[in-house]
């Protein structure tokens, strides 16, 4: 009744197909289906909308994650029976090779199916890296699992080396529909796993949001995640906050967005040296924000806060946020990332600012925390 797909396999006959599948999951990742036999999972089971992904060292996984956070998606990980090395070598130019050239079907592990209930699910969303210019050929084995048909709605979505290579695109995507044969596949999403623009653009264009599905209903969540994130950090773990919590995520963008030079803290005459320098004169103004206020404000309870570190500090473009909303009955967690500095008097601080809300003592992340970090201190403080 119904089928599933991801799928990219990375191409490297040469120099150039050694980048493409290395860079397509970076063997630094959080992990996913390298050495676990447990699926991951997260969600409501009884969601309509289900989200599987196979992810070899992370980045699909934290694409899948975002994703879901969007969308309210129910999601299982794809565990191949045998699980891949953690290997860069052995997977590249071995086992995911030979499986390519040969067209072979991996097994997956039947704890993966054991998760899914697939009659109740008409739209899913399929994840996977690309690997020798196509999907997995795991995929291919999950998808065909299942009997598809003209109701069931699959959105495939990956990511790579090469993001906006149309042969991979092609490729993955007439894998994924010979794959799902019968099911209704639609174009698939393919760029970077942090493109978090392009992905929310794909999401509303295809209905596939919360609030897409059901424009008329006020979001359930009482969990909101309010982050801005200058570099990319902040802005994965607050991800991974909304992906535990069930939260919705609110970005602070500024109306003048930082470049890679107004952050360089080494440059006397960049613009966050400059404005600190205000700051401390006390001649800084509120950098501007596109959006201060958040719809359905009052239906939240909890409100992650989220910011990188500025001179021991939540970044100022946060303050701008806290000013402009009133907190009272709502608890406040903060959350801040940093390469060496702690949360400090970041949150304290913000909390005078504040005025109102019953604001937490919050969580300092290194810069490359994984989503593994983020549960534990979220169970640490039984949220």
């Amino acid at each position: 009744m119904k089928k599933l797909l991801t799928a990219a396999l990375c191409a490297l006959l040469s120099v150039c197909a050694v980048f493409a599948f290395s860079a397509c999951e970076n063997t630094g990742g959080t992990g996913g289906t390298g050495g676990s036999d447990t699926p991951y999972t997260a969600g409501d089971p009884t969601s309509d909308t289900l989200l599987v992904y196979f992810s070899w060292s992370g980045n699909t996984q934290e694409m899948a994650e975002y994703i879901a956070a969007q969308t309210g998606a129910y999601v299982v990980e794809i565990v191949p029976e045998v699980p891949y090395s953690s290997n860069y070598s052995d997977v590249a130019y071995g086992r995911a090779q030979e499986e390519a050239e040969q067209n072979a079907r991996p097994a997956v592990a039947q704890a993966t199916y054991d998760l899914i209930d697939m009659e109740r699910y008409d739209t899913v969303l399929v994840g996977f890296p690309i690997w020798w210019h196509t999907a997995p050929m795991v995929i291919g084995t999950f998808l065909e699992h299942y009997s598809w048909t003209a109701e069931d709605n699959i959105y495939p979505f990956f990511q790579g080396a090469s993001n906006s290579n149309q042969e991979y695109y092609d490729n993955s995507m007439s894998f994924v529909r010979g794959s799902a044969a019968g099911a209704t596949v639609h174009d698939g999403l393919y760029c970077d796993e942090g493109n978090t623009q392009a992905i929310d653009a794909y999401l509303t264009e295809n209905g596939l949001t919360d609030a897409a599905q059901d424009p008329g209903t006020p979001s359930e969540s009482s969990v909101l995640v309010v982050y801005f994130s200058a570099q990319g950090h902040t802005e994965r773990v607050a991800g991974y906050i909304a992906a535990a919590t069930g939260g919705e995520l609110f970005e602070l963008t500024p109306a003048d967005p930082y470049t890679t030079d107004d952050l360089n803290y080494n440059d006397a005459n960049s613009r966050v040296v400059q404005e600190y320098e205000a700051k401390q004169a006390g001649t800084l103004e509120d950098v501007e924000l596109t959006q201060t206020t958040v719809d359905g404000w009052a239906t939240y309870d909890t409100v992650f806060l989220g910011y990188p570190i500025w001179w021991y500090e939540a970044a100022w473009p946060v303050n701008t946020f806290v000013k402009a909303n009133d907190f009272t009955g709502k608890t406040v967690i903060p959350f801040c990332t940093s390469a060496s500095s702690g949360l400090g008097q970041s949150g304290t601080l913000l909390a005078q600012m504040a005025g109102t809300g019953n604001w937490q003592e919050g969580q300092r992340f290194r810069s490359g925390a994984t989503e593994a970090d983020v549960r534990s201190w979220l169970e640490s403080i039984a949220v």
